[in-house]
């Protein structure tokens, strides 16, 4: 049984002419139908009160882009050649009524706004602005123009009248159409438009309440004749509270529809009563459906813009709460992952030393070290959210700070260039640690954005009481839209495999860690150029004192909650020649000191503590023995202790620490000496 041929269908670049073809068409008999039935009042002059047509072809270009033209060309030579003007101005009308919505269009499109967003007033403005100038520039001066010549004597008896009568006119019907064909239009043809509006919808009782009500006050005159006329006109009056109250309530897109049909009420008003009425109360009507069209626009506008605002402050306030649960969940795990990662370090250090250099198993032991070190650098991000105070501020010169993120600058790819311009001599006073993970970040950042050959240059120089830190690069740069939202947190241009929007955002806050700021600079194809802006600090940095000899008991008290970084630091500074008494917080270390003070050479003290914190220990020492040496550990402390390493006998270590920096710092305060051969335990 063979199979009937089914009905043959055009292929999808066929269905789409023939969909703009049909939509060129529409366009034009919409415009001719509109143009047809404008409202004319008896007034000396010409004049007309809605034209309908000027709504339709200040729109059209939105909403068809460039096929309006066609459609718009088509309508308005159907329309002014079938009237009474020869043909050599039909044509020049026909011309005007075209090229002045379209100039407009341009206009806008020039102004970045190709689909305006009515529910912003910046769109609003600029829409009215292009559409009234240009109506006022063609359609009611060169427009009246052309018209006059054809009438005996050449022009209208009040040509200044009859022209303002037709840009009130064009401006009428662009106020009270405009806006609902731009809100409601595209969608039913599915054109492109901007982003969707998202604001409130009103239940339809309460449109068909507020739209009784409007016609209620517009009608009320008509239903008791009895009424004065300035009862009538008061009534028309208190149309404006129904109608603002629509503009707060109902948001941009809703209002602009009750708008609409507001204005067609009105014209249904005249009409039915307009032979009775004086020829003034056309243009009182007119001016009064141009006052509500205008207020409704503008209220609903700034109310949605309020409420959106507010929406925003809402959603901050929001992701302040997160940031804030996330910050304090950060800064429990830096806690504990940095006690863990100083037992593994420490250990790892103390078997390399045992194990033969050429081993495998050096080997194994070297690759558990590179996995923990890149452990070590996750851990360290989380600062950035954990909020942590960098506790190791202290004057030291910038070119020494920066020593890390050279050794990183090392690593760079061939096809990068790397250049260097630092002002000599700088000082700062930050944290070194905080400030190369926010420079890392950035050139992670600019490494991204070079996707062949490039260049990566990082300046520094001061300019009164700053010190302004650039990153440069010539790649491929930010559009302004991605600039604003570069350093909000998860916001990536890159794959979620191979970004997750955070360096930015961590950069960010790093900067305001160490009391300085990042600015970004950046366009498209020119590159981007990061700027960090930190105090100068003027005070030259202190050279680290170390005391002439080894001392004579070398007692220390070393105090950690954590039992295997105290096992471990013991062991090491036993090794060492010391002698060490443990203490597993804060107040069990204050009550072996006080028990003899001046029994020892150097205290040793983790910053949180249970019962006592190393910082409150660490103030009553000093009450004691303001010149014993003290060396303080932690890997997050969420406090800020602005004095508490001043002195040239205080240390800090961050935790994780190597056993080397551990006798790096014992030979800054002058405390190794030649005691190793000495006894040491206790």
């Amino acid at each position: 049984m063979t199979e009937r041929p089914g009905p043959a269908v055009p292929p999808p670049q066929e269905r789409g002419g023939s969909v703009r073809v049909l939509q060129v068409l529409a366009l034009a008999l919409v415009f001719l139908a509109t143009a047809k039935i404008p409202l004319a009042s008896g007034l000396t002059f010409q004049a007309y009160l809605f034209w309908p047509a000027a709504a339709l072809s200040h729109t059209a270009f939105f909403v068809l882009g460039r096929r309006a033209w066609w459609g718009l060309a088509l309508g308005s030579l159907l329309l002014n050649l079938t009237g009474w003007l020869p043909w050599p101005h039909a044509l020049a009308m026909a011309a005007l009524q075209t090229f002045g919505p379209w100039a407009a269009w341009r206009i806008m499109v020039r102004l970045g706004c190709p689909h305006p967003d009515l529910s912003r007033t910046r769109d609003l403005v600029r829409w009215l602005g292009t559409a009234l100038l240009s109506s006022a520039l063609f359609s009611a001066c060169l427009g009246s123009v052309i018209v006059g010549l054809n009438l005996p004597g050449h022009g209208f008896p009040h040509a200044v009248a009859t022209a303002f009568s037709w840009f009130l006119g064009d401006l009428t019907a662009i106020l009270c159409l405009g806006p609902w064909i731009l809100h409601f239009v595209p969608a039913w043809m599915e054109a492109e438009t901007g982003p969707p509006q998202v604001g409130p919808t009103p239940p339809l009782a309460a449109k068909l309440l507020v739209g009784a009500f409007c016609l209620l006050l517009l009608f009320g005159g008509r239903i008791n004749p009895g009424l004065s006329g300035d009862f009538r006109l008061a009534l028309q009056f208190a149309l404006v509270l129904p109608v603002l109250w629509m503009a707060l309530r109902f948001g941009p897109r809703d209002s602009s529809a009750g708008v609409a049909l507001l204005s067609l009420a009105f014209l249904a008003h005249l009409g039915a009563f307009g032979s009775k009425l004086p020829d003034e109360a056309f243009r009182f009507s007119q001016l009064h459906l141009l006052v509500l069209a205008l207020a409704a626009l503008v209220t609903s506008a700034v109310a949605e813009e309020s409420r959106l605002a507010h929406q925003a402050l809402q959603a901050r306030d929001l992701q302040a709460l997160r940031m804030e649960a996330v910050g304090t969940l950060a800064g429990g795990l830096v806690h504990e992952f940095n006690n863990q990662l100083t037992v593994v370090f420490g250990n790892l250090d103390r078997l390399q030393d045992l194990l033969p250099a050429e081993s495998q198993a050096s080997l194994f032991v070297q690759k558990l070290d590179e996995a923990a070190f890149s452990l070590g650098q996750t851990v360290q991000q989380l600062k950035a959210l954990s909020h942590q105070v960098p506790l190791q501020a202290h004057p030291q010169p910038l070119r020494e700070a920066l020593g890390p993120f050279f050794q990183r600058t090392g690593d760079l790819p061939a096809r990068i260039s790397f250049e260097l311009a630092l002002e000599e001599g700088l000082v700062v006073s930050l944290d070194p640690d905080l400030l190369n993970q926010t420079l890392q970040h950035l050139l992670a950042n600019s490494l991204d954005a070079i996707p062949d050959r490039g260049r990566i240059k990082l300046q520094a120089w001061h300019e009164e009481d700053s010190v302004h830190l650039t990153l440069e690069d010539n790649g491929t740069g930010m559009s302004p839209e991605i600039l604003r939202r570069a350093c909000d947190p998860f916001f990536s241009t890159k794959p979620m495999a191979k970004g997750r929007g955070l360096g930015l955002s961590f950069a960010f806050s790093l900067a305001r860690q160490m009391g300085g700021r990042l600015s970004l600079e950046s366009h498209p194809g020119e590159g981007t150029r990061a700027e960090l802006v930190f105090p100068l600090d003027r005070t030259a940095p202190a050279p680290l004192k170390t005391a002439p000899g080894a001392p004579k008991s070398r007692r220390i008290l070393l105090a950690d909650d954590e039992a295997g970084i105290r096992e471990l630091t013991r062991e090491f500074l036993e090794s060492e020649g010391f002698h060490v008494s443990e203490a597993a917080d804060g107040q069990e270390a204050l009550e072996r000191f006080e028990s003899d003070p001046e029994a020892w050479d150097l205290v040793i003290l983790d910053l949180v503590m249970p019962r006592l914190g190393g910082a409150e220990v660490l103030s009553r020492i000093e009450a004691l023995r303001p010149d014993l040496p003290a060396l303080m550990i932690s890997g997050y402390s969420s406090e800020a202790r602005p004095n508490l390493l001043n002195g040239p006998h205080r240390r800090f270590l961050t935790k994780p620490f190597r056993l080397h920096e551990l006798a790096e710092t014992l030979d800054t305060l002058g405390l190794r000496g030649s005691g190793k051969d000495t006894p040491h335990g206790e």
